[in-house]
Formats: C-alpha cells, structure tokens, sequence
C-alpha cells in the first residue's frame, strides 16, 4: 500500500499516469486523441500581403491531449525506500502534425516535433529515474515543467483543445513544457502543502554553437521552486523560474548572456455546481522592452456525464509600455465522458490581437502563429482514449 501512495503522489506532482503500483513491475500507458479542427487567421507560410490570413481543417493529433505511449515501473527497495522510472513519447496518430510548417500557414512547433507530434523526439517527452521515500523523492531526467503543470491545473481546457492558455500565455515564452537534463526534489505532503524545487543543466535542446560564427553557445540553465497546496475542493500554487543564459542583447555578439524571470500564482475551489480557478504569471527578461503578464479565468461546470468549461485569458507584452500589444482569448467547451478512459469533447475559441500581438488558436500539439491585428478563431471535435 505504501508503494503505490509514494507512486500515486508522484505522478499527480509531474502531472503523470499512474505508475505501476505493484512491489516490483511495469506499467504500459498512452494516450490516443483525435480530433477534425479547423483554424483560421493564421499567418501564411510565404508572408502574403499584409494583413493576409490562412485558415486550414484537418485531423489533429491530440486536440485535447498530445498522443503519446509510455512504459512507468517501481520497486520496492525495503526500507521504505522506492525505485521510481519512466519512459514516454509522443507519436502522431493522424500521421502528422497542423502545426508543423504544412503548406498554406506557419506553424510554431518544436524542433523534432513534426517527426513526433510532441516532444522533441523519440522518448522526448517525459523520462527520469528516481528515488523517493519518507523523505520525499528526487527525480532525474527530462521532466514537465512546474509552470506548465500549474497553469495545466488552472485552465478548465488543461492546456488542451481550442481553448488551451498556452494559445496566448506569456510565462512559458521561448522556455519548455519539458526541461532536459533536470534533477527536482518534490517534499513529502505536510497539511496540504509540499514543495518542489528544480535545477536543468540546458532546458533545451541547443548545440551550444551559434549559426554561422562556430563561437560557443551558453547552454540555457534554469532554477525552478514552487510551493503548493491542496485540500479538499481549494488548489493553490506559487512558482518561480529562473533561466541563465536565455537571451542575447540587441546587437551583441550572438552569445546567450541575459536571463528570464518568470513569476506565476494560481488556484482555485471545487463548490460542486462548479469549480472556479484563476492564474496570474509574469515575465521579466533582459534586454526586453518590458514585462510581459498574462492572466486566465476559468470555470469548469459538471453537466451529465460530463463538464461545461469556459475560460478567459489576456496577455499583454510590455507591461511598462501604456501602447505595448495585447491578446485576448476567450473559449467555451464541453466533454462527454462515455467512460472512465474514453470521452468525446467539442471547444470552440476566439483570440484577439493588438497591432503588434501574433496569437493564434491551436491546441494540445498544434500551434501557430498569427497575423498582426487580426483575430483568429478555431474549433475542435474529437475523441479521446487513454490506456
């Protein structure tokens, strides 16, 4: 029993399927999304004229969850004491992914992605090896982001379907929903409150060379810390992240030597009849401008055998700036849980730009870029298994 509490508050800490709750043994898992989605106000791939926009529909991936299959296990130590693994990729179970620069719009997706549908390669989604006990557990490997995880527990859409935040969020730009080479200590519960603290050697996956100078490269490290909290119906979280040697100054040399702060509280409360979140993040970067903010208002409202979401979201880049651009995204959705592992869902989103402002509606694996000034609406109909 005590292996599988130690596993269970694990995986709900990185946000994660169940681990193999047995003494010693693996687990199989995944996660197979499909869903028709239609985009528009996107960005065309040659530029076009200005104030030109695409739109496109095509089977996705993963609307409301990225695709993906994995293997977990633990083992019994004695002791107390608990081995702890995981191994997960992405694939692309349409066969390919929207937002991968496919003809007729810009996509955004990471490097690797088109290949995979999410993560940055074969296995690059989540992988660590671990070790926890009465002292709390310490992970090694490529782990979700803390930011990404709380802001997955504020967003009524869990950063999926058309009405993900990550469509107009600010507190993850140009950082990763995974980090690579981290080590994450996360403490043991105490009245609700545990915290988690985090150091990546290079969040992401560069080759330390900068184009066309052949001159090293900084590898972007970062620092994470985070308190939460959960009792009952109330969630609650505080995050902090630091990356080193993320930005390069206007005109320098090409050398990463500034830093990104990024600040986020978050939470919420189950009243039954509905379940209310709210998460306000800050970016500060060197070298910038300005600050960037975002906020989100959600509402998640139980309806039949399945839930009611709407969120609001506003993100304005440049805080200081009275003229700085801003995005604002509103989403209305609906999940239809046909079982414990099988649901059907529909979402619908809209996102307004700023002159200025590029964001467009994607969801869970794709993403793109917008048009400056112009809106940019999508929808999402899909199926969703998860084993």
């Amino acid at each position: 029993m005590k292996i599988r509490l130690i596993a269970c508050a694990v995986a709900g800490a990185f946000g994660l399927a169940p681990l193999a709750s047995a003494s010693t043994g693996v687990q199989l898992y995944g996660t197979i999304d499909l869903g028709v989605t239609h985009f528009t106000g996107l960005a065309p791939a040659s530029g076009g004229a200005p104030g030109q926009t695409a739109s496109t529909t095509g089977l996705s991936s993963g609307a409301q969850s990225a695709s993906r299959i994995g293997i977990s296990g633990s083992e019994d130590l004695g002791d107390g004491l608990v081995a702890l693994f995981r191994a997960e990729t992405g694939f692309c179970a349409s066969g390919g992914q929207l937002g991968a620069g496919a003809a007729g719009f810009a996509g955004r997706a990471t490097t690797g992605d088109s290949a995979y549908c999410s993560g940055t390669g074969f296995m690059g989604r989540q992988d660590y090896v671990g070790l926890a006990g009465g002292f709390g557990t310490f992970l090694a490997g490529r782990l979700m982001n803390l930011a990404y995880l709380n802001e997955k527990a504020a967003d009524p859409f869990s950063m999926g379907m058309t009405g993900n935040y990550n469509n107009i969020n600010t507190e993850l730009s140009g950082a990763a929903l995974e980090t690579n080479q981290t080590l994450a200590y996360v403490s043991p519960v105490f009245h609700g409150f545990n915290t988690t603290l985090g150091y990546a050697f290079n969040v992401l996956p560069n080759d330390y060379i900068v184009p066309g100078t052949h001159e090293q490269q900084n590898a972007v490290k970062t620092w994470v810390a985070g308190v939460n909290y959960r009792s009952g119906g109330a969630f609650a979280a505080v995050d902090f992240q630091l990356l080193d040697d993320f930005v390069a100054p206007p005109g320098g040399n090409g050398l990463q030597t500034g830093a990104l702060k990024m600040y986020q509280v978050s939470g919420g409360y189950d009243f039954g009849v509905v379940k209310l979140s709210a998460l306000y993040g800050h970016t500060q970067m060197d070298y910038s401008t300005g600050d960037d903010t975002s906020w989100l208002l959600g509402a998640s409202i139980p309806a039949g055998p399945g839930d009611i979401l709407a969120s609001l979201d506003r993100s304005k880049f440049g805080m200081d700036d009275p003229a700085a651009p801003s995005a604002r995204q509103y989403a209305i959705g609906y999940t239809y849980s046909l079982s414990k592992r099988t649901n059907l869902y529909a979402s619908y989103a809209h996102v307004s730009n700023d002159v200025g402002s590029t964001r467009a509606v994607g969801d869970a694996t794709d993403g793109f870029t917008g048009v400056s000034g112009q809106d940019s609406t999508g929808m999402a109909v899909g199926i969703r298994h998860d084993f």
